[in-house]
Formats: structure tokens, C-alpha cells, sequence
């Protein structure tokens, strides 16, 4: 298993919680490699964009 599989699964499970879901995909996105990082953003787009406002989300400080 990938990094970036890890990730996803990880970002799955805590989806239901936002402050957490933040702080995980920050922490996969400074672990991954430049494309990782694109294919990351863009399922996360797909996959929670609506429901996490992943489209508008800044990762930097809360």
C-alpha cells in the first residue's frame, strides 16, 4: 500500500469531522510528492468538495 492509498483510506474514515479531516489532508498533502499532491487535491475535490468545502479550503492555520 501507497502513501497515497493510506491517505485516502485515512481521509475516508474521519470525513465526518471537519477539524479532522483538515489536519489529516494537510499532513498527506506535506508527505506527498508534486503529482500526488494534484491527484490528492483533485479526488478530495471529488470525493468531499461539496460536503468539506475541500474547493475553497486553505490549508494553512486555522
Amino acid at each position: 500500500m501507497t502513501m497515497f492509498e493510506y491517505s485516502k483510506i485515512i481521509l475516508e474514515k474521519v470525513s465526518f469531522e471537519p477539524r479532522i479531516f483538515k489536519k489529516e489532508l494537510r499532513k498527506a498533502l506535506r508527505q506527498s510528492t508534486k503529482e500526488e499532491f494534484q491527484q490528492l487535491m483533485s479526488w478530495c475535490r471529488e470525493k468531499f468538495g461539496r460536503k468539506r468545502g475541500i474547493s475553497q479550503m486553505s490549508l494553512g492555520q486555522e
